[in-house]
């Protein structure tokens, strides 16, 4: 009975590999993404909820480089999203912890802790189904994205192709849909106003939801304040300003 036992676990095993390598010979080629003319393509969802093509890199005309984003704009995503991202290598292994042991407590994957790497690779490859075979797809392509791939690169790639309301998708767009801006002229309120909204950003619409906004936005400021990524006086400035969305589309 053990014997039968071990070869049933032996073929699963081998199958699971056998699978897992395939998958992977049938990725693209994730080395392209160094490159600013990658000829890559994602699935996205329109306003309507309808897929389409989305280009990744600069033939994409709402595509912004790095240098040509608001610092702010930066500093307060990556307060918001993933404060260690220039420590660790894809993984916040104190944040998989705790989500580990909510998943554990409630017996289902209750709470993520994704890095940036994590939704890149994620919002790049793979849906987001909570399942175990996401999230060890997931794993790989972190591991992948951060061994070839610099910091910036990751996160001028994210900024770019993540989520900010229906349809709207990239910083270059929605600093326009919201703001009338390019994203190099967001100030520290606008700024911080996009990062809050990353979590639930069709949920966190400012036209509807602003009160609920400006709560997350102060509470971030104090964050970035307390992390000195920012001075006392833009904190001040930013708590006190009001923000001016543009006329609703």
């Amino acid at each position: 009975m053990f014997k039968k036992i071990s070869i049933v676990i032996l073929v699963i095993v081998a199958a699971a590999v056998v699978w897992f390598c395939l998958w992977v010979q049938n990725l693209p080629d994730i080395g392209s993404l160094k490159k600013q003319n990658t000829d890559l393509s994602i699935k996205i969802k329109d306003a309507m909820g309808r897929p389409r093509e989305w280009i990744v890199g600069a033939k994409n005309h709402s595509w912004v480089p790095l240098d040509q984003i608001s610092p702010y704009l930066i500093a307060a995503v990556i307060a918001s999203e993933d404060d260690a991202f220039f420590q660790h290598k894809g993984f916040d292994l104190d944040g998989l912890k705790d989500a580990l042991r909510e998943d554990i407590k409630k017996k289902r994957f209750a709470r993520g802790a994704s890095t940036i790497t994590m939704q890149l690779a994620r919002n790049l490859y793979l849906t987001k189904e909570k399942t175990f075979i996401r999230k060890l797809k997931e794993a790989y392509l972190t591991c992948r994205l951060e061994s070839l791939l610099t910091k910036n690169r990751i996160l001028e790639l994210y900024l770019n192709i993540v989520e900010w309301g229906p349809g709207i998708y990239g910083i270059g767009k929605v600093s326009e849909y919201y703001f009338g801006k390019n994203p190099l002229e967001l100030n520290l309120k606008e700024a911080t106003l996009l990062a809050v909204m990353l979590p639930n950003p069709r949920y966190y619409n400012p036209y509807v939801k602003m009160s609920s906004i400006e709560k997350r936005q102060n509470y971030l400021l104090m964050r970035m304040l307390m992390e000195h990524d920012i001075q006392e006086e833009e904190y001040e400035i930013a708590v006190s300003a009001p923000v001016e969305l543009r006329d609703k589309l």
